[in-house]
């Protein structure tokens, strides 16, 4: 555990280090903030972001077949809070609250994990960097409940399955790098590395890949739609006996598509696949409100546990 740490730490010095150089591309700074803001000026930026997750979509029965239909099992869904601050142009500071409902119904058990986590993100000459610690808890956290609530209002079978155990509390760490390879106007490229490492609870992970984001703007300069695609790859580790069957490592991808409205408020859908080494993809949706400009939404946001 501590070696990937480590690890993790050496490649990101090393990888800044040996291209930490002023990129001179014109907009790389407005693509890659994405700011729902008309003068882009140093004044203090407040947002809220609420998203959830599941491994069916939602509209399945409509026409089309089952073309969302998932195991319902594994991370079988996940819910997103978030307070964000920005108080000047290079930081944003985060609150993010995290609710993972698990399940292995060929094992007959499922958890519940609770997730508190406070992190700083920083632009920098090459890029951006991203840490934080918090707490996070498995147990009993209502997902039992949530679940079936679901499933009685959609004329789903309930599932019954017994908790592992009692809660237990664990302290996690995050660190994340993303490096700018290319940026124009309304085109971008990033590689990404990053490692999230809990300590005693939950499944520890570490990835890297690359993304591309495409970015429209109204006439204004306030971003109206995005697109982010992702590929890159995952591996779970430091993994308690009772998770090791719903985390696994491979290949992922992802996309995303968000748009802004009105210059305080932006909805985004997306998929993924194989987002916790499962071979499952994952629909989702997120609604983010900012007060004076808010963030376009991100797939690393919801890239958790």
């Amino acid at each position: 555990m501590i070696k990937i740490l480590l690890k993790t730490v050496i490649i990101l010095f090393l990888w800044n280090s040996a291209f930490a150089f002023e990129n001179n591309f014109t907009s790389r700074d407005t693509l890659r903030n994405a700011e729902l803001n008309t003068s882009f000026d140093n004044s203090s930026k407040y947002q809220t972001s609420i998203g959830y997750w599941n491994d069916n979509f939602i509209f399945q029965d409509l026409p089309g077949g089952n073309i969302g239909y998932g195991k319902d099992d594994y991370v079988t869904a996940s819910f997103w809070l978030r307070i964000a601050y920005k108080k000047n142009p290079k930081y944003w500071w985060f609150i993010d609250i995290y609710h993972n409902i698990l399940t292995n119904k060929s094992g007959n058990y499922r958890t519940d994990l609770l997730t508190l986590r406070l992190s700083v993100e920083k632009e920098i000459s090459s890029g951006s960097f991203k840490f934080g610690s918090g707490i996070i808890s498995s147990g009993n956290f209502g997902g039992e409940a949530i679940q079936n609530e679901y499933h009685k209002l959609f004329n789903i079978d309930s599932i019954k399955l017994e908790y592992v155990r009692k809660n237990k509390i664990g302290l996690i760490a995050f660190l994340g790098y993303k490096r700018a390879i290319f940026d124009a106007e309304h085109i971008g490229i990033n590689w990404y590395i990053a490692n999230s490492y809990k300590a005693r609870v939950g499944p520890s992970n570490v990835r890297t890949g690359f993304e591309f984001n495409a970015i429209t703007y109204h006439k204004s300069k306030i971003p109206v739609l995005h697109l982010q695609i992702r590929a890159g790859y995952i591996d779970y580790y430091s993994l308690e006996k009772f998770l090791l069957p719903l985390f696994d490592k491979g290949f992922q991808c992802g996309a995303l598509v968000s748009c802004g409205f009105i210059n305080k408020f932006n909805v985004a859908t997306w998929i993924t696949g194989n987002q916790y080494g499962q071979k499952q993809s994952c629909y989702g949706i997120s609604c983010d409100f900012g007060w004076n400009g808010s963030r376009m939404s991100d797939l690393s946001d919801i890239t958790f546990p």
